[in-house]
């Protein structure tokens, strides 16, 4: 299965620094990103670290499979952080969500913690291959509240689990079938916050491929107000 990665960050429209990062290794098949958190600068240093620690641990373990090379990768990151954060007062309290993916031959395995998505578009219809670790998602799956309610009631930027935010860790695995002509989209909460999924199953079903199509929704999120970092990664398959 050939595929086509492509990725823009942004700071947004009321950030003055940037603590998403992403990185890309359209050879291997590899696609990381991660949203920081944490007090001065912390959030920028969490979220490099842990994408540099899982990119390395996915290199050195080509030999095993995609699901033991995601958790070991995203459980040696998330080691670091924990270990970055007691060196200093300054990182202390720092964390990052993550989402990793391995494209090989026809299948994908992701691995994620936190809130940042990977979606997927196909035939048209745009569907979430993740599910966030968020008490406004935990409050929705448990009925507490609908999902509007628990938008109006529920803080939306606290999260049930991340890198760094307890001793251990618990990373959601799974994989997924490829077919030709997937749109696999991985994005911070800058983008979705802002811009609702109807939308951007829009921008998606439009003509716009590679930068382009990444600009385009980095665009309607910022006219939406870009309260946030805004990172996003396309995978075209073909």
């Amino acid at each position: 299965m050939k595929a086509f990665f492509n990725g823009r960050t942004d700071t947004g429209r009321y950030r003055d620094h940037n603590e998403d990062a992403f990185q890309l290794v359209p050879a291997l098949g590899i696609a990381v990103l991660a949203d920081g958190m944490g007090g001065h600068n912390a959030g920028e240093v969490a979220s490099e670290l842990a994408i540099s620690t899982t990119l390395t641990i996915l290199e050195q373990t080509a030999g095993l499979s995609a699901r033991d090379r995601l958790e070991t990768a995203i459980q040696a990151a998330h080691a670091n952080v924990l270990e970055k954060a007691a060196e200093s007062s300054r990182y202390k309290g720092m964390g990052t969500t993550i989402v990793a993916v391995l494209l090989e031959k026809n299948t994908l395995t992701v691995a994620h913690v936190g809130d940042s998505r990977l979606y997927l578009l196909r035939k048209g219809k745009l569907s979430s291959l993740t599910n966030d670790h968020s008490l406004l998602q935990e409050f929705i799956d448990k009925g507490l509240y609908s999902p509007q309610e628990a938008k109006e009631k529920v803080a939306r930027n606290i999260l049930t689990r991340a890198i760094g935010l307890e001793s251990t860790l618990s990373v959601d695995i799974a994989e997924h079938g490829v077919q030709t002509g997937d749109r696999y989209l991985i994005c911070s909460d800058g983008l979705y916050e802002m811009v609702s999924d109807a939308d951007i199953a829009d921008v998606l079903n439009s003509s716009l491929r590679g930068d382009a199509l990444c600009e385009e929704l980095i665009d309607h999120a910022n006219a939406r107000g870009g309260k946030d970092n805004i990172t996003v990664v396309i995978i075209d398959t073909v």
